[in-house]
């Protein structure tokens, strides 16, 4: 026996996979198209294509040429690796040659030292031709420094530690448990805003703990709490009310 349902129309009872009515006509149940679902998704699928389509337009701009091939205008090439970027930059720029800055690790070559240029120097070129510098990332990291450098900057982030901190806790057999050399390198490499975790710190002290701003500040600098330096939780002080 079919299962039945009441028409929400006229009431009378229908086959619950009826789509209309027998009695009255009315609509039991929509079509796919008709469902918010449906154009939920059908927005989503639209919103990606137009994102993806920028997207690829917006890296094909970048790599456009600056400038387009003259072969009637001969360039000497200089050495560039005694150059500073920007000296580099204003050369490409009086010279109408593309260049591009690049990045790669290197066991020669110390972080940001000039490593090569894909065209030596004195040889001739022309106008709109393309030059690569490359600069060095220092050496490649290893496993367990990528790692260090992943939870320090979680640390960072969610904790708002301080610089000694994050040291201590990445090197503490406690904590993280990683080597001196790992968690250095996750100092060195991380991006933080020192003054930035110092004030979020205080914020926090001031609004769950209720402390004055002399006991915020030695807080902060106390090598058995926050670690933080003199000027950093100066910085945290001068800005708690702002």
């Amino acid at each position: 026996m079919a299962k039945l349902k009441n028409c929400k129309h006229c009431g009378n009872e229908v086959a619950k996979s009826a789509k209309t009515c027998p009695s009255c006509g009315g609509i039991i149940k929509k079509p796919f198209y008709k469902k918010t679902w449906f154009w939920i998704l059908i927005v989503i699928v639209l919103i990606g294509i137009i994102a993806s389509a920028s997207g690829d337009k917006t890296s094909k701009e970048n790599d456009k040429p600056k400038y387009q091939k003259n072969k009637e205008t001969k360039i000497t090439v200089v050495d560039m690796s005694s150059m500073t970027e920007a000296e580099i930059d204003t050369w490409c720029n009086e010279n109408r040659i593309n260049c591009k800055i690049q990045k790669e690790y290197s066991n020669e070559v110390e972080k940001d030292g000039f490593i090569r240029q894909s065209v030596d120097a004195n040889k001739t070129i022309y106008e709109g031709d393309k030059i690569l510098i490359y600069y060095s990332m220092g050496k490649e990291p290893t496993k367990g420094q990528l790692n260090a450098l992943k939870k320090a900057e979680s640390y960072s982030e969610n904790l708002h530690m301080s610089k000694k901190g994050i040291y201590k806790q990445l090197t503490s057999e406690y904590g993280e448990g990683f080597s001196k050399e790992e968690a250095q390198y996750a100092i060195d490499n991380m991006s933080a805003d020192w003054n930035a975790n110092a004030l979020e710190k205080a914020k926090s002290y001031q609004e769950n703990l209720n402390m004055s701003k002399n006991a915020i500040y030695k807080q902060l600098i106390s090598q058995y709490g926050e670690q933080f330096t003199k000027e950093e939780a100066q910085y945290a002080i001068d800005h708690l009310d702002d």
